[in-house]
C-alpha cells in the first residue's frame, strides 16, 4: 500500500509584503461593495473630473479620452464637467476591467 506524504511548502514574506497583500484584498473587497450598492444621495452621486478619476483607477488623461469617445457619461453645467458616480459604478459593472486598483 502507497501513502502519500505531503510536505508542506512554506513561504517567507516580509511584513511589507504582508501588508501590501493585505491592502490590496481590501481595496478589491471595497470596490465590489461600491459597485453592488449604488443608492447615493444627489449631492454624493456627483463627482468632479479628479472624483472620477480616483475612483476608476484612470489617469485625467484617459477620463477625457473616454469622455470624447463617449465611454464614459458625463454632465456639462456652463464650463463645468461632472460625472455621476452612480453611471460610473454601473457602467464599471458591465464592463469589470474597467476599474483599476488605485496607484499608489
Amino acid at each position: 500500500m502507497n501513502k502519500k506524504h505531503h510536505n508542506p511548502v512554506l513561504y517567507a514574506y516580509s511584513a511589507d509584503d504582508l501588508e501590501n497583500l493585505v491592502n490590496l484584498v481590501i481595496q478589491k473587497v471595497r470596490k465590489t461593495e461600491l459597485i453592488g450598492d449604488l443608492n447615493f444621495s444627489p449631492e454624493e452621486d456627483r463627482l468632479t473630473q479628479n472624483e472620477a478619476c480616483s475612483l476608476l483607477g484612470i489617469s485625467t488623461q484617459t477620463l477625457i479620452r473616454w469622455k470624447k469617445k463617449n465611454i464614459v457619461p458625463y454632465y456639462q453645467i456652463g464650463r463645468s464637467i461632472f460625472y455621476s458616480k452612480k453611471e460610473l459604478l454601473a457602467l464599471a459593472q458591465n464592463n469589470k476591467g474597467l476599474i483599476k486598483l488605485p496607484r499608489d
